[in-house]
């Protein structure tokens, strides 16, 4: 039986960083891949946002196309606003405002690769800092001495020991569950997430779609769709809580793809689907029970996804250092109990992932009952939104009666978007605000308010003829 400072259960982006910090820190380290090379049995891609060029910039400054040839770097995103009957109400682009503070969010929202290219690359900058990689091997069990877990036993019955081990195992983990911290994930922490990847050319996506980086497809008729394009194709995904599906996913995403204008938007580009994906991911307000004895969980498996929008691979990465910070400490003390781990919490609480999860309930909450509700709130949100947005640009009257009809077209959403503005939207404005709230107006008052607001819209005046 081999012995390890640190074993790492699973290869991923978050499995790769916290193996690379280890090896780094000189402690004896491996990782396991149950797949013949990181990222085979994920084809997945992601979306690698401009904080990991900040906070990593030796590290990313590695990622290049030759290295990752689906690599595309975005600086635009499009909203698509599709009503009740299937048609795109109207669409918005969005690209990097004026209070970003840095590069390269400046330039662009995300880089997005494939993960069969992204996870062999940092997997490959651990093992060259003198980390050990096993793949093909599938990890199914803890090694315990005395109900503490001290290593692991793969399906061959080889056993490893080690003082800490790290769950990078994802969703369905079972460092998780094999050491009591959890059995499985409620209903309303994980969702199911289906999607189509398909190839283009990269002429074609170049041409037509530009720099856009990702769309997003909000609507009544199925939760809010997601596309994200490579260099060579794109993805286009939904997903929902578990306890939120009342038909098959695919149901939903063929909604989606037989809309008409994404058939026309599949022609223009031709694209042609290369494969059907599925695949789990937590989604709560806030991590909870990511240590015990011995054990650390990072990425999926503690729970990490952001809780607004789900996005993982950074949270993955900056929990993984974190652990290997944690348990390097707790080696040198001679110390790997529940309670000496504990400072794990608080290293990935300090970090930006950290502050995302200071209002995680309130941003969990937010989503869940907009986009991820398309019957009970999108149904009225698109075309309260494109009243807003779109309704000044019509011409069928003057526009100071277009106006009129726009605000009272919009008044007539208030019974349904008080309720909403006051449940989820001022609990996460006072959350953020928090320190502030002294300066921010009492919600209650507001909304007293903004129903007067609308009624002082004057009615047109009959204006008298010139004598």
């Amino acid at each position: 039986m081999t012995t390890y400072d640190i074993i790492i259960v699973g290869a991923g982006p978050g499995g790769s960083m916290a193996t690379k910090c280890a090896a780094e820190k000189g402690l004896k380290t491996i990782f396991f891949e149950r797949g013949r090379k990181p990222g085979e049995k994920n084809s997945s891609g992601c979306g690698l946002g401009p904080r990991l060029w900040r906070e990593f910039p030796l590290m990313m400054k590695e990622l290049t196309p030759e290295k990752c040839p689906s690599l595309r770097a975005g600086a635009a995103a499009r909203n698509y606003f599709i009503n009740s009957e299937g048609i795109v109400a109207g669409y918005i682009m969005t690209r990097p405002t004026e209070s970003v503070s840095y590069e390269p969010a400046k330039s662009w929202i995300t880089m997005n690769c494939y993960r069969n290219e992204f996870d062999p690359w940092i997997a490959e900058l651990a093992t060259n800092a003198g980390a050990e990689l096993k793949t093909s091997t599938l990890i199914i069990d803890l090694l315990k001495e005395e109900g503490k877990v001290c290593g692991v036993i793969d399906e061959h019955g080889i056993k490893y020991k080690a003082s800490v081990v790290i769950g990078a195992d994802g969703a369905i983990s079972m460092v998780a569950k094999q050491s009591g911290l959890r059995s499985k994930w409620s209903h309303t922490q994980i969702t199911a997430v289906p999607q189509y990847d398909f190839h283009a050319p990269p002429n074609k996506i170049d041409d037509i779609m530009g720099d856009e980086a990702l769309a997003v497809w909000w609507s009544a008729l199925f939760p809010a769709s997601y596309q994200v394009f490579f260099n060579d194709g794109f993805h286009q995904g939904l997903g929902n809580w578990l306890d939120k599906w009342d038909r098959n996913p695919l149901y939903y995403l063929n909604e989606v793809i037989n809309l008409k204008y994404y058939q026309r938007l599949l022609k223009i580009l031709e694209a042609k689907p290369r494969e059907l994906q599925c695949h789990l991911l937590p989604w709560l307000k806030f991590p909870y029970n990511t240590h015990t004895d011995g054990v650390i969980l990072i990425g999926d498996a503690g729970g990490f996804p952001c809780p607004l929008e789900a996005e993982g691979i950074y949270p993955a990465i900056v929990t993984g250092k974190a652990a290997v910070e944690c348990a390097a400490n707790a080696i040198t003390a001679g110390d790997v109990s529940k309670k000496a781990l504990s400072n794990y919490d608080e290293l990935w609480q300090k970090t930006s992932v950290g502050e995302d999860f200071k209002s995680g309930e309130e941003l969990y909450n937010i989503w869940k009952a907009l986009p991820f509700s398309p019957k009970e709130t999108m149904s009225w949100f698109v075309p309260m939104f494109m009243e807003v947005m779109g309704g000044i640009y019509d011409w069928s009257q003057p526009h100071a009666t277009r106006v009129r009809e726009i605000a009272s077209q919009i008044k007539s959403y208030m019974p349904q978007a008080l309720p909403f503005i006051m449940k989820y939207v001022f609990p996460l404005i006072a959350k953020i605000f928090e320190n502030d709230l002294d300066k921010l107006m009492d919600p209650s008052k507001l909304m007293t308010v903004l129903p007067k607001v609308l009624d002082m819209i004057p009615k047109k005046k009959q204006r008298g003829g010139i004598n």
